[in-house]
């Protein structure tokens, strides 16, 4: 799912970035390659489902013992969770935030092992922030520098983490320290985003005027 989602999403350009079949931004076939990612993600997400039911039914009749960090998928189960994670998406674009702040906490709540959760969480900002970059940058709305040094700040803190982390779960042999951590990160998030509303309110500057889809937004920045 995550090639061809991006593969429509370098064919179709954007405000930033000209299509290389010559689909100009806004057209038919623009929108109609919009429909087809959303119809894609659907029929995955349907092909999916089908996939669990089948495996838990399997599970069923092998009489299978469950552990109590694993997943009993049923009905219920593969309709709620996927749309939690598409809520969770959304506010990851309309905010700004991190998927992963959601889906993390999410998974604990649903009874997995907070490894589990957290490695899962992390395998999946892989993918979602990689599309979302691809996105930015066919709209024209990616800063290069900032880029550049959000990408080394992330990777090096990252990288530093999970060291401290993995130290810390090798001592103690507690994993609810990465609960504790999720549940901060999820605070700390919360903190700065309404800290940050907070000064956007009460400054003078002018709120940034912005065009269609089809327009760069990058006239303020050096490119």
């Amino acid at each position: 799912m995550f090639c061809i989602v991006l593969l429509v999403n370098i064919l179709k350009g954007g405000g930033g970035f000209k299509s290389p079949l010559g689909i100009d931004c806004g057209s038919t076939a623009f929108w109609g390659a919009q429909a087809l990612l959303l119809v894609w993600i659907l029929f995955i997400s349907w092909l999916g489902r089908r996939l669990l039911l089948s495996d838990a039914a399997r599970k069923a009749e092998a009489g299978y013992v469950y552990l109590d960090e694993d997943l009993k998928w049923d009905r219920k189960t593969t309709v709620i969770y996927p749309l939690v994670s598409t809520l969770a998406g959304f506010c990851a674009g309309m905010f700004g935030i991190g998927g992963g702040i959601i889906k993390g906490p999410l998974m604990i709540a649903m009874g997995l092992h907070p490894a589990v959760a957290s490695a899962t969480s992390a395998c999946m900002i892989l993918f979602t922030s990689f599309t979302a970059t691809t996105t930015f940058t066919v709209y024209g709305l990616m800063v290069p520098d900032y880029a550049i040094a959000g990408g080394i700040l992330g990777f090096s803190a990252t990288f530093l983490g999970q060291t401290i982390m993995s130290r810390i779960l090798a001592k103690s042999k507690r994993n609810s320290y990465i609960a504790f951590c999720i549940g901060f990160v999820v605070l700390l998030s919360a903190v700065l985003m309404a800290l940050e509303s907070v000064l956007h309110l009460i400054s003078e500057e002018e709120d940034e005027v912005f065009g269609g889809i089809c327009d760069s937004h990058l006239n303020g920045h050096d490119v």
